[in-house]
């Protein structure tokens, strides 16, 4: 199996949940793109399964993740989303555990397994240390670490948590990107995190919900070039 594109970090995640589809979710991907190739920038965009296919077509450089899959091998299953099939599409990784699609830890055992083998980047969501800890030990891609009660409040976790988690993580496998989310609202929230040690900075109900999702979006990418700038980066295949 071909293997996904390497990520560069930091990077800007773009998470459209079901918030946006269609036409207006091609716009926003499209100037995503723009911006990847602008900036050389790996640019993730998280988007709902019947899109996965129309945005690889129109936008080669973004990386694009479903928004979940299922533990399941082909066969017989019905209405459960095959690893294979979002591969197929055009997806280059899948997102884990979401507090909006939790699953339990055999499943996500198996749908790393499972990614992994036709590969696919597993970016896997954890609430704090011990589920950094549990997870870290499966050595995903990466963690999208974020408290589940500040999702979409516009509220950032504080430098503690920030510290805790990452080192967590760290203490297991240096490898594993690290995303802190939940609550960014700005660049400026973006620079912080990343300066506390995540390498990645985005976010769904901060650009979505946004009056202007594009000036959102670029106000996001301000802060990543900064902290790029000032902190470094780095490839992981």
């Amino acid at each position: 199996m071909k293997k996904p594109k390497p990520i560069k970090t930091p990077s800007l995640g773009v998470n459209a949940k079901s918030y946006m589809w269609g036409e207006p979710l091609l716009k926003i991907a499209q100037h995503c793109e723009e911006i990847a190739i602008q900036h050389d920038l790996t640019v993730t965009i998280n988007v709902p399964f019947t899109e996965i296919y129309r945005i690889a077509q129109a936008c080669p450089h973004l990386h694009i993740n479903a928004q979940g899959v299922d533990a399941i091998e082909p066969g017989g299953k019905m209405g459960a989303v095959l690893p294979e099939m979002v591969k197929e599409a055009g997806a280059d990784g899948v997102i884990l555990n979401h507090a909006a699609r939790p699953m339990t830890l055999s499943e996500v055992v198996k749908c790393i397994q499972r990614c992994k083998e036709i590969g696919l980047h597993t970016m896997v969501c954890v609430d704090n240390v011990e589920e950094c800890r549990m997870m870290a030990s499966l050595h995903p891609t990466g963690l999208i670490v974020e408290q589940t009660a500040l999702i979409g409040t516009g509220i950032i976790a504080d430098e503690a948590y920030l510290r805790s988690t990452c080192e967590a993580i760290r203490a297991i496998d240096s490898n594993i990107i690290i995303s802190q989310g939940a609550g960014i609202k700005n660049g400026n929230d973006i620079y912080r995190n990343i300066k506390l040690g995540s390498e990645t900075g985005g976010g769904a109900s901060g650009i979505f919900c946004a009056e202007d999702p594009i000036a959102a979006i670029d106000d996001f990418v301000e802060g990543i070039l900064r902290a790029r700038k000032d902190f470094g980066g780095r490839t992981v295949e």
